[in-house]
């Protein structure tokens, strides 16, 4: 993308509209009569705040966006949960409960990313599988680092604690990060390992053609404030394996005859009464209010993508153009952190960045002048941290509720050495290049450029 494009601001929740329609053609007439002052207008309306309620399939919004998710990443099933969080533990125990009925969560090891939001690790624990849960190392592009799990893998299966095919890897794609999928695949084959994607910052990435969130037995999103779709809290969970479509259905709170009400998203009748009375009720679905608030933001899901991978572009070229016309040389302070693979199709919702040495190298320590330069650019208002701070709920060693072992320095030296001096700034699908100007005036007198 060039780095002189003008960009305008892309609507936040506003549907696109399409050639030859109108506003009101787009988005609104799933509505038409609802606004009725009729005693049925009302009843309908009163009736669409829960999925199962939803007396007229054009408001069941939770069926379309399901629908549409399924459709995009390409899964046979989705199922709207009221957070990423919880569809990743689900989709732990739907592994656990479809394939591997007869052991002991203990038997089973969970492999996931030393760097991630703490809902993941937290959602593993939820399952069930803190004592079995292993932390994988950070490459410096922020991904998990393949070869340090291929070589515990090896260690696992040498030291006969763990057996052959007992294993799952959740794998988040953490600030939209995507490893070499290509080579995750073949791991995951030669050493039957079941995957989970965690696609709360990859829906919408993609590998060598292939969406993020389809390579897998169960991938999850998430929809939370910050995410690219945007329904304050919420997540989804997708597959194409019937029995844990109805554990997934049932699990959410689906009682009765009401999963029949899941239409193209319903497993096969024989497959879902084996789990209708054997499923703990967890009470975690989405409401459909949360589902009217998503469905407009589909149509534009893509446009934002290419908005923010626009800013993104924009925001990187023009701060290294006026660090250097500041003083030449000084642009190596700066590093933007790429993406690991050529291939990977990446959305850009964030930018992460590595404060560097005067010589461009990787800095031993953490810069002197870091905790200076945030706190000027967070007075300018803008969401950026550090990623090494202890407190932050990226950094592995805040995730206190893990075994004490796991969350030590030196037990990740690769993450805390890759961690170090990383900056963390949000991107907005609406920002425009007049947003990013305050930006690319970095304050980098507190780095000495």
């Amino acid at each position: 993308m060039a780095a002189t494009m003008k960009l305008a601001p892309v609507s936040p929740v506003t549907p696109a509209t399409k050639a030859g329609e109108s506003d009101a053609e787009v988005g609104s007439t799933e509505l038409e009569d609802t606004s009725s002052n009729s005693e049925a207008g009302r009843q309908r309306k009163t009736d669409m705040l829960n999925r199962y309620q939803a007396k007229e399939e054009a408001c069941n919004f939770l069926l379309k966006c399901e629908k549409f998710f399924a459709d995009y990443v390409g899964m046979k099933y989705a199922l709207a949960l009221n957070s990423g969080g919880i569809a990743i533990s689900l989709g732990l125990e739907g592994i656990k409960r479809v394939i591997f009925p007869e052991d002991d969560v203990d038997q089973i090891r969970v492999y996931s990313n030393a760097f991630t939001f703490n809902a993941v690790p937290a959602a593993c624990v939820v399952a069930g599988f803190r004592n079995t849960l292993k932390l994988i190392e950070a490459t410096p592009e922020l991904t998990i680092d393949l070869d340090h799990w291929e070589a515990c893998i090896k260690e696992d299966l040498e030291s006969k604690r763990f057996a052959p095919g007992k294993m799952i890897l959740v794998l988040s794609y953490m600030r939209g990060r995507v490893p070499d999928m290509h080579k995750v695949m073949d791991i995951c084959k030669k050493y039957e390992v079941q995957l989970l994607e965690d696609s709360a910052h990859g829906y919408g990435c993609s590998f060598d053609g292939q969406k993020c969130g389809s390579f897998g037995v169960v991938s999850t999103i998430s929809t939370q404030a910050n995410k690219l779709v945007n329904t304050g809290e919420g997540g989804m969970i997708l597959t194409s394996n019937d029995a844990m479509q109805a554990f997934f259905i049932f699990s959410a709170g689906s009682y009765e005859e009401l999963w029949k009400k899941h239409e193209s998203m319903t497993p096969p009748e024989e497959v879902a009464l084996k789990f209708k009375y054997t499923t703990v009720n967890k009470s975690v679905r989405m409401t459909n209010i949360q589902g009217a608030i998503m469905f407009p933001q589909l149509s534009v899901m893509d446009e934002r993508i290419d908005q923010h991978n626009a800013m993104y572009s924009v925001l990187m070229s023009t701060t290294i153009e006026k660090l250097e016309a500041l003083k030449p040389g000084s642009s190596r302070r700066v590093y933007f952190i790429p993406q690991v693979h050529e291939l990977v199709g990446p959305v850009f919702d964030s930018m992460q960045m590595q404060i560097r040495d005067s010589n461009g190298e990787v800095a031993a320590e953490e810069h002197p002048g870091l905790n200076g330069f945030l706190k000027e650019m967070q007075g300018r208002k803008h969401g950026i941290a550090k990623f090494s701070d202890p407190a932050n709920a990226r950094n592995f060693l805040s995730w206190q509720y893990l075994k004490p072992e796991d969350v030590l320095a030196d037990a990740l030296p690769k993450t805390t050495k890759n961690l170090l001096n990383v900056c963390d700034l949000r991107l907005l699908c609406h920002d425009t290049e007049a947003h990013g100007e305050d930006f690319r005036s970095l304050p980098l007198a507190h780095v000495r450029i």
